[in-house]
């Protein structure tokens, strides 16, 4: 393991930035497909892309991102653990059973109490984790010795605390979360295009109307409960 942590930043320095961020775009994208035709391979094929960005991010100097897509990482793996225990638990639950799983797992949309303290808790985050970005402790434990200052440091910093308040909200299903990742990969496209990662910023800018797309689908999902209920 030892030995692993020692290579790694000559690994980080030997990997070619474009290939490596077309293959990370392609991952990514065919997750997204993998996704929705429900099919169980998009949590591993999203975590090679989320692996390879790690990298690309890393030698961008957008650590927040960097460190967003280390995140993403654990997500993705404890869905690829449900998603493992839902088949299995599928064969054995009665229909009773099957129902209230998957009203719990229904759309629901949060009140101003609800979503507003995420985002109170986001803003006091976000200085401390911009200064824990801007010295450099991420760089000095990858590559020792080195500094590449962080590129765009406060809005790639915003947007990190926003991804991370938008992943709690899905997690808590609520419905609001389609507003904020359409706002961040709108101000993610501009941004990749400056830090010339022109092709993770076509991959976002098709990620805006997926997430429209999105919200339309769980909006139409609450309309039929509501007709039902």
């Amino acid at each position: 393991m030892i030995s692993l942590l020692i290579a790694l930043p000559q690994w980080l320095q030997k990997i070619t930035f474009t290939n490596t961020e077309l293959v990370a775009a392609l991952l990514s994208f065919w997750c997204v497909w993998l996704a929705a035709k429900n099919n169980i391979l998009n949590w591993p094929v999203a975590m090679a892309g989320s692996l390879l960005y790690v990298v690309v991010f890393y030698q961008g100097a957008l650590y927040s991102d960097a460190f967003l897509n280390v995140i993403f990482l654990g997500f993705q793996a404890f869905g690829w653990y449900k998603w493992s225990r839902r088949g299995l638990l599928n064969k054995t639950l009665k229909d009773a059973e099957k129902q209230s799983i998957e009203t719990l797992s229904q759309p629901i949309v949060a009140n101003l109490k609800q979503w507003l303290p995420v985002f109170i808790i986001g803003v006091i985050l976000y200085v401390p984790w911009t200064l824990f970005v801007k010295s450099g402790t991420i760089q000095q434990w990858i590559s020792p010795g080195s500094y590449q200052p962080p590129r765009f440091l406060y809005i790639d910093a915003a947007l990190f605390i926003l991804s991370i308040c938008a992943l709690y909200m899905q997690g808590k299903r609520w419905i609001q979360h389609w507003y904020v990742w359409v706002l961040v990969d709108v101000v993610y496209v501009p941004m990749y295009v400056l830090n010339r990662n022109f092709i993770t910023a076509v991959l976002y800018l098709v990620y805006i109307p997926l997430a429209i797309k999105g919200y339309q689908l769980w909006k139409a999902n609450l309309r039929e409960r509501t007709t039902v209920d």
